[in-house]
């Protein structure tokens, strides 16, 4: 994921920063993935993204979202992340809403919403803990790395 606002090193599930999601939810060994997130910013150059549209997602449609344009380099970044997990062997086929359907965006977090219009830097990716601890209330960065 990439941070759009300041995000504390460690955060309440309920306490998510505005952030830009690459890749869903997956198990695998910590050490694994931040080789293969590391592997796949190393090199790559920022990227320039604007907020162009509000939308709902989610089966009940429930999910307030802002939609980034969807550019080559946006989508570059989202498959070199899935790529390198997957040779990681973070299992990809069960993954939905990736590649031709991935759909950049930033989910509201508790009535605070990126705005149509506005300017994004995607300067760094970062991995998240969903479960540090063996704790699932709590969400800990455990890695974040430069792009550019």
């Amino acid at each position: 994921m990439s941070f759009v606002e300041d995000a504390p090193e460690e955060f309440g599930r309920e306490a998510w920063p505005l952030h830009v999601t690459w890749v869903p939810p997956f198990d695998a060994d910590e050490a694994d993935a931040v080789d293969a997130v590391s592997r796949a910013a190393e090199g790559r150059a920022a990227v320039a993204a604007e907020a162009v549209r509000e939308a709902w997602f989610g089966s009940r449609r429930d999910v307030r979202v802002t939609e980034l344009a969807r550019t080559a380099d946006l989508d570059a970044l989202h498959r070199a992340l899935l790529d390198s997990l997957g040779d990681a062997g973070v299992d990809l086929a069960r993954m939905r809403h990736v590649r031709d359907a991935f759909r950049p965006h930033v989910s509201a977090q508790r009535g605070r919403v990126l705005r149509v219009g506005t300017p994004v830097v995607v300067d760094k990716v970062a991995l998240v803990s969903l479960r540090p601890d063996d704790d699932p209330r709590r969400r800990r960065v455990v890695l974040t790395s430069p792009l550019g």
